[in-house]
């Protein structure tokens, strides 16, 4: 089974570049540490080659090198899945709107594709650039327990698989932010309250 790519093209050339100058510096005068150091060049390079970083698998970063939109060359795929108490036609309606679809601090939502009760797509921006786009399915949940919404977000990381790794090592990804977004619409739809920790037990919407 072909492993799923969790480095940039970004990340892959400065492995290479890395990679080389491990490899180049260790043979111009060989000694144990040197080796090493070829060791390590060489690890870098069989990452670049591969696509993928074994230290990236437990943060579930996922490159998608050929995206939809035509506006970016790669992103970085998140998915989350989330069951609602509430009827399908009630959650699309929530979700429809743009400022309660999941989004980046200070980026312009817009919807792009709807079929209602069903799907949504929508893309966010800032400016002129495509910070990210996704959509949303709605189906019904087994045994009448409401209706499960499975999002996919798709973003272009401005630092690479690595600055993607940090973000979500200190909690501010978009992996996070996604996950967030979808359990406060099923506080909100569910018992019109949100949860804070600011201070207060609850917050009303």
């Amino acid at each position: 089974m072909r492993t799923k790519r969790n480095l940039t093209r970004v990340d892959r050339l400065g492995y290479v570049v890395g990679g080389i100058a491990l490899i180049v510096w260790a043979l111009r005068r060989p000694s144990l540490k040197r080796t090493s150091a070829a060791g390590l060049g060489g690890w870098l390079l069989y990452q670049a080659y591969t696509g993928n970083n074994p230290m990236f698998k437990p943060l579930g970063i996922r490159v998608n090198a050929r995206p939809a939109e035509s506006d970016v060359a790669e992103t970085i795929v998140v998915e989350e899945a989330i069951t609602i108490s509430r009827p399908r036609g009630e959650v699309f309606d929530f979700c429809r709107r743009a400022e309660n679809l999941p989004s980046l601090k200070e980026a312009l939502v817009e919807v792009t594709r709807e079929t209602p009760g069903d799907e949504l797509a929508w893309r966010a921006l800032r400016g002129e650039r495509l910070v990210h786009f996704g959509s949303l399915a709605f189906r019904d949940a087994p045994g009448g327990r409401g209706t499960m919404v499975s999002a996919r977000l798709e973003y272009v990381p401005s630092g690479g698989s690595l600055g993607t790794a940090l973000a979500h090592i200190m909690g501010q990804s978009p992996q996070r932010m996604l996950a967030d977004s979808l359990r406060c619409a099923r506080q909100i739809l569910e018992t019109g309250v949100i949860s804070t920790t600011d201070g207060q037990p609850t917050g009303r919407r």
